[in-house]
This record gives C-alpha cells, sequence and structure tokens, in this order.
C-alpha cells in the first residue's frame, strides 16, 4: 500500500461497484487521515477475505484518480452488463450493484452537476435501475427502503426513481417519458445535497411544519441543479421540468405554483411526498399511504391516489 501526494485530484466510487475478484484497469486508492493510500494496483484484484473485512470495517467509498474516471466507467459498465446477462447471479447481487451505481452517480452529480460526463453516468444509471426492475420484479423491495450506508438524501432519490419507474410502466407512461422521468428522479434533490447544511436540515422537516420561510429557502432546492443544467445540449427539457416540478401538488401550493401536472411530472411529485412521509414522519410505508389518502387529497388526482395505493399493495410494499 503505498502513499500518494495531494497534487493529484481524486474521485469517490461505491465499495459495491468493485468486487472481489475482479481483475481492475485502474489503481484504487483509499482515504485514511487526509492522504490517499493506493491499495489496489492497475492490474490487480482484492481478495475475497479483504473484501468482506472492508464492508465489515463499514468501508463505503474507494478512491479513483479523476483522470481514471473514463476507465473506471467503462470497468463498471462491462462489470454491470455482465451482471445483468447473467442467470447465476442473484436478484440480490444484482440490486446491489445496481445501487451502488446509482449511488456512485448522484454522488458526483452533486460534486459536479454541470458536466455532461455526471449527466451521463446518471443517466446510465437510471438505464440500469428500469432494466433491473423490469427483468427482476422482485427487485423492487430490494432497492425500495434499502438499509444501507448511503446519505438519507441519497437512498430517498433511489426510492422515489425506483417507485416511480415501476408505477409509470402500470400507468402505460411511454418508454421514452420513463426515461426522462427515471433520470429526473435521481437528480431530483441534488439541489438539497448542495445546500447550506443548516438547510439542508429542512429536508426532514414534515411538509405540513415548514413555516413560509422555511419554504422560501427549502424549495429553492428544486432549482439548485437545474441552473447548472440549463441550456446544456445534452440534457432533454423534459428532464429538466420534471426536477422543477417536483414539490407541485395540483392545488397549486409548490414553489412554482403550477396547478396543471404532466402525468410523469404529478407521478415523480406524488411518489417524492410518499416517501418523504415515511422518512420525515418516520412512519411505515403503510402508515405513509394512509395519510397520503387522507391528508393528500385534492392534492393529486383521485384516480392516480387509488392506482398508487393499488400499485404498492401489489408489489408487497405495504
Amino acid at each position: 500500500m503505498s502513499q500518494q501526494g495531494n497534487e493529484k485530484t481524486y474521485t469517490p466510487v461505491r465499495i459495491t461497484t468493485i468486487k472481489a475478484n475482479r481483475e481492475v484497469n485502474f489503481p484504487v486508492f483509499i482515504h485514511f487521515k487526509n492522504v490517499y493510500l493506493e491499495y489496489l494496483k492497475s492490474g490487480s484484484q482484492i481478495e475475497s477475505d479483504k473484501y468482506k473485512k472492508l464492508r465489515k470495517q463499514k468501508i463505503t467509498k474507494f478512491y479513483i484518480q479523476s483522470s481514471d474516471e473514463k476507465t473506471y466507467q467503462s470497468f463498471l459498465d462491462s462489470f454491470l452488463e455482465e451482471t445483468l446477462n447473467s442467470k447465476e447471479v442473484s436478484v440480490e447481487e444484482k440490486s446491489e450493484l445496481v445501487t451502488a451505481q446509482t449511488e456512485t452517480a448522484i454522488d458526483r452529480m452533486k460534486d459536479d452537476p454541470g458536466s455532461e460526463e455526471s449527466y451521463d453516468m446518471t443517466r446510465k444509471a437510471a438505464k440500469n435501475l428500469q432494466r433491473l426492475i423490469f427483468e427482476n420484479p422482485e427487485s423492487l423491495n430490494n432497492v425500495f427502503g434499502a438499509e444501507g450506508d448511503s446519505d438519507a438524501i441519497v437512498q430517498h432519490s433511489i426510492n422515489v426513481a425506483a417507485l416511480s419507474i415501476k408505477f409509470a410502466k402500470t400507468q402505460k407512461v411511454e418508454e421514452e417519458d420513463i426515461d426522462f422521468l427515471s433520470t429526473a428522479a435521481l437528480m431530483h434533490d441534488i439541489g438539497v445535497l448542495k445546500m447550506e447544511e443548516n438547510h439542508q436540515e429542512l429536508f426532514n422537516k414534515p411538509r405540513n411544519e415548514l413555516t413560509i420561510e422555511d419554504k422560501k429557502v427549502y424549495y429553492d432546492h428544486c432549482k439548485g441543479v437545474v441552473k447548472h443544467l440549463k441550456d446544456k445540449p445534452y440534457i432533454n427539457d423534459k428532464v429538466i421540468e420534471l426536477i422543477e416540478c417536483h414539490e407541485e401538488t395540483l392545488q397549486g401550493s409548490g414553489p412554482l405554483q403550477k396547478m396543471k401536472l404532466t402525468k410523469p411530472q404529478e407521478i415523480l411529485a406524488l411518489v417524492n411526498c410518499y416517501d418523504k412521509k415515511i422518512i420525515t414522519n418516520k412512519i411505515s410505508p403503510n402508515d405513509a399511504l394512509k395519510e397520503m389518502m387522507i391528508d393528500e387529497l385534492g392534492n393529486y388526482n383521485l384516480d392516480l391516489l387509488k392506482d398508487f395505493k393499488v400499485f404498492l399493495k401489489k408489489e408487497g410494499v405495504v
């Protein structure tokens, strides 16, 4: 294990995207006492025992040199394709890898929200999340509400993406719009992650307890990542609009005071509200659904709420 100077820049990647006994074609580092230590040389692999020890020690991230990001992405793309195609890999393992990819993508988007590379990584993660869920129906419950080491906002983003993707399919949303929806869902709260820490705490406050001043501060997150993405040629306007509208309601109580939403926009807003209830009120998915059916009448289309209730029960979420 050799020590590296800090003159180079490093990018965090989830440890679960680099499995045991799989050769890497780039050096891998760990961060210890403000120093990056080379843990794996290019062309080497982690032995199973060492990998298990790292997981047991709650090490969640490795680091790579920023100059190796494209090499890492190619490595991950190949690993994911092989894993998702394999009939020998369990659904749990597939879910863990895809979840790790989405976590890494959200981390990357938080650190560099305006870059095409960050967006492309998120788009790929969203596509693989769709593939996982549509090809492995039972995977939804492996992804949604998973107890891991992620930041609560990161896990919330994954929860919302997973539920939105599958619910949108039952609502016969077009495939292209599900692509936009899945990408936007992973990105929708990047603005919260970019806020000052004391403002981030508003994420954990129930919506009905937010003061006028709280709302003014908190709802600014809806355009927090958008300002970095506006007018970029690589992003579709529908993704931008989905992010901007994820706190809207049909009664116009959201930051944009919109009273009319497209089906994908309303799905994202509804699912975001549902998962936030679980988090902020510290209640079960079933109790959150009960609250939705009482407190959110008028905020979302009644038929959509009823369909969502049927969907959650059918999927075994509640």
